[in-house]
């Protein structure tokens, strides 16, 4: 069953189903869901369909292969042909409505040919009838995003770009609809938004039944995964895994970072492993939304739940006999803290789901508010603030077993009240659990699925 992604297939269809020809890049990171949308966005296409996936072998050999599956979809018997640029044209010249999608599109350039396969897909791309539709896939997201740098030979050839992370809480929840408002922020600030993951998720065991199962098992599917996101991605980067475990860790200013980094090489190398980091879609930058045009306050963020989880628990912790007793001991103490800190997270994208559907158009910018008191020698930060057309709204985020009582609401309003804010116009409330009483500007969990 094919679920979340109305916005990408949305946009895939009308780009195959256009006139003319059409080349579309996508890329995102494996088990997040590609050849599924694919395969979506096909259903009842009349076109003939070649689907290729390449493999970490030599050029000639992926030729062959290739040139197999195009005999294979066009019905037509084909010896090997070892030769890509050859293949290419062959499928160029067909006359036929075609969709051709090549995934793990990365595995045909290896450093030293990059730039000449790259080359080949330009001339296919530029020299194709209209009858041909091309998709090019790959999980490498440096390298699918490098496409499209004004040096690549096929900067301006793709005519949609659709790149694919993970399912936002929203669209995560259609794995676990019959779960409560809780339970749905307790996965989802676990397991994040990768589809196949998310697939895996028992609907008969608890939440902890299903962390056991899946992240804290030696065999766990969803543990299987994020080592192999960590020590195989990230391998290829000086200092990458140092870097990316800090800030699962908490320390997020390049300070911290930095003084947490145990080596000169790693600590030399900072800002480039960080950028590198930033394009492969595992961490991004962040800055509260009233401090613009300085670097005051920067700081970056894990952009994977299942990834925060790891570093947080797993990877700091030697591996446990049994999964429930390491639950018990590690993760039950502070799981409400871990839930928490992705509750603001969810937060803050219902406001942003509320600006892109045009329910809240006043809406500009989402994120934190930083404020700063040198006479009463205080600071802090509020949890979701927006700017909007007339000024800052923001929102004090609680996840609470039970109804914020009144007593609650009153103390954190005073907190508000009592800050040095500028250009603030209106403050309201979160809560995963509803309230004590009504009140304006009061959100509750129920609320934040709704939309």
């Amino acid at each position: 069953m094919f679920l979340g992604r109305k916005s990408e297939l949305a946009r895939l269809r009308k780009e195959l189903g256009k006139s003319g020809k059409a080349a579309v890049l996508i890329y995102g990171r494996r088990r997040i869901g590609k050849t599924t949308l694919v395969d979506e966005a096909l259903k009842g296409c009349t076109a003939k369909t070649i689907r290729f996936s390449a493999v970490p072998d030599e050029l000639s050999e992926n030729a062959k292969r290739l040139s197999l599956a195009v005999g294979e979809a066009l019905g037509v018997p084909m010896l090997p042909i070892p030769d890509m640029e050859a293949v290419l044209k062959y499928i160029a010249g067909l006359r036929e409505p075609v969709v051709f999608e090549i995934d793990e599109y990365q595995d045909l350039r290896p450093k030293r040919k990059g730039d000449v396969v790259d080359a080949y897909f330009r001339d296919f791309i530029d020299h194709a009838p209209d009858t041909l539709k091309v998709i090019i896939s790959g999980s490498a997201i440096r390298v699918m995003k490098s496409l499209l740098d004004r040096d690549n030979p096929l900067y301006k050839r793709f005519t949609l770009e659709l790149p694919l992370g993970e399912l936002d809480y929203l669209e995560a929840s259609l794995f676990y609809p019959e779960r409560t408002v809780r339970e749905k922020i307790e996965l989802y600030s676990v397991f994040g938004g990768i589809p196949m993951i998310l697939s895996m998720i028992d609907p008969s065991l608890s939440v902890e039944k299903n962390i056991e199962a899946l992240l804290l098992a030696r065999d766990g599917f969803a543990r299987s995964y994020t080592e192999d996101v960590l020590f195989t991605e990230l391998r290829s980067t000086s200092g990458a895994y140092a870097a990316v475990s800090r800030i699962g860790n908490g320390r997020r200013s390049y300070s911290e970072i930095e003084s947490a980094l145990s080596d000169k090489e790693s600590r030399n190398s900072l800002d480039y492993t960080l950028e590198q980091l930033v394009k492969a879609d595992f961490i991004e930058k962040k800055q509260p939304i009233n401090i613009k045009g300085t670097k005051r306050k920067l700081y970056y963020e894990l952009k994977s739940n299942m990834l925060r989880f790891h570093l947080g628990y797993i990877d700091k912790q030697p591996a446990a006999v049994s999964p429930h007793a390491f639950f018990e001991k590690y993760v039950s103490p502070s799981l409400d803290t871990f839930v928490s800190h992705r509750f603001e997270d969810i937060a803050r994208k219902y406001f942003a789901v509320l600006a892109e559907k045009g329910i809240r158009d006043d809406i500009v910018t989402v994120g934190v508010y930083w404020y700063d008191d040198p006479v009463a020698k205080t600071n802090g930060e509020f949890d979701v603030a927006l700017e909007t057309i007339d000024g800052y709204e923001l929102y004090e985020v609680k996840y609470l077993s039970s109804p914020m009582k009144e007593s609650l609401v009153g103390k954190e309003r005073e907190k508000i009240l009592s800050s040095p804010l500028r250009g603030v116009m209106a403050f309201g409330f979160i809560s995963s659990s509803g309230f004590e009483k009504d009140g304006e500007r009061r959100i509750t969990g129920d609320d934040l699925y709704s939309v």
